[in-house]
């Protein structure tokens, strides 16, 4: 099998997206079915995250720059022009943009439905343009997602097929190279946040949940994570708050020390399709804290403590309880630990390849 694969996704532009996009992309290289892997690339685009060189120089890869934005007016029909051209049997997406004008199976990923779970955070020109894109994905060859919740909502707001829909679960990824301490960083133990500062993320959470705790917390917050511009950002949410550090984004090798130094990772999310803080959290042996949803439980039931979301009280209450609990914190460590078993990109190669073979057994019956 022939497969072309679109990694412009994996950059700094889409935090949990990108790491998906990689880690796939790896784990589908290592998968006996895959004669060739072609490499969709724009190298115009920011990545200070993630080394594909070893992609690049992979015997059964082929590198193709095509100097087309991921996500921009055209790139739905640009991206169908270079398939088209292409000596590939399938079309494998880590996004939801489906290729305008081509014969080859496009295979797409949907890893939430936001916009329209939540249409009061997202402006009405976004929801149009995800509902746009949401009836052309209807049209796929195949649709994935990233855990059976964000299925059910997919199933709920759009008009995919169910039969058409199939859940593959994230992995986790390495984020390489040495771990290095960011500046910044408290000297003394610290909870670990790590989101992008939409409405959403439950910043606002934490930064209420620390006033709670008072002038002297027993742990420092650290938030990492990119700060867009135009919402409030942690630091200006916990202004005057004690003991809150806001990194806004990091290096690999940064981020990968505060995942080891933490003491807790908190995830106070309001809305996840999957939740991969929590399983990289888990996955370095960190005892998380997570929001009471869906996607969350789906993911972590059995190794996080789970807090309702949006609630500062109670948050405020598992942190000072778990700041002292050592005992507690290395138990679900260990559970954390065993729980990355269940979540590996080769098992989500595994998947996808499956799918792809009966996919294209259909396609040439």
């Amino acid at each position: 099998m022939k497969l072309a694969y679109d990694l412009r996704y994996a950059t700094d532009h889409f935090p949990g997206i990108g790491t998906h996009a990689r880690g796939l992309a790896e784990a589908l290289l290592e998968r006996p079915g895959f004669e060739t892997i072609t490499f969709l690339w724009d190298a115009r685009e920011r990545n200070t995250r993630f080394d594909l060189e070893p992609l690049r120089r992979h015997a059964r890869a082929r590198w193709l720059d095509v100097n087309v934005p991921a996500m921009a007016i055209g790139t739905a029909a640009a991206t169908g022009r270079v398939l088209s051209r292409l000596p590939v049997d399938v079309f494998v997406s880590p996004f939801w943009l489906r290729p305008e004008g081509t014969p080859v199976p496009c295979v797409l990923t949907v890893h939430d439905v936001l916009p329209l779970a939540f249409p009061g955070i997202t402006s009405w020109s976004r929801r149009w343009a995800f509902r746009w894109a949401m009836r052309r994905a209807s049209r796929a060859a195949a649709v994935l997602t990233v855990s059976r919740f964000s299925r059910d909502e997919i199933l709920r707001h759009t008009a995919i097929p169910a039969e058409r829909l199939h859940v593959v679960p994230n992995g986790v990824l390495s984020f390489g190279g040495t771990p290095v301490r960011p500046a910044g960083a408290p000297e003394g133990p610290f909870a670990l946040v790590v989101a992008a500062n939409r409405p959403h993320k439950g910043l606002d959470t934490l930064a209420e949940a620390w006033r709670e705790l008072g002038a002297s917390p027993p742990l420092a917050l650290v938030g990492a994570g990119a700060q867009a511009s135009g919402r409030a950002s942690l630091a200006e949410l916990a202004r005057d708050r004690p003991g809150v550090h806001a990194l806004g984004q990091v290096s690999p090798g940064e981020l990968e020390w505060l995942y080891r130094q933490a003491t807790l990772v908190l995830v106070p999310s309001r809305y996840e399709g999957f939740g991969l803080p929590l399983l990289e959290g888990a996955a370095r042996g960190v005892a998380v804290v997570a929001s009471d949803i869906p996607a969350l439980r789906e993911t972590g039931d059995g190794v996080a403590r789970f807090v309702p979301a949006g609630i500062p009280s109670a948050w405020a209450a598992a942190i000072h309880e778990l700041a002292a609990d050592p005992a507690a914190r290395t138990r679900m460590g260990e559970a954390g630990r065993a729980l990355i078993a269940r979540f590996r990109f080769t098992r989500a190669a595994e998947l996808v390849e499956a799918l792809l073979q009966d996919l294209l057994a259909g396609v040439h019956a």
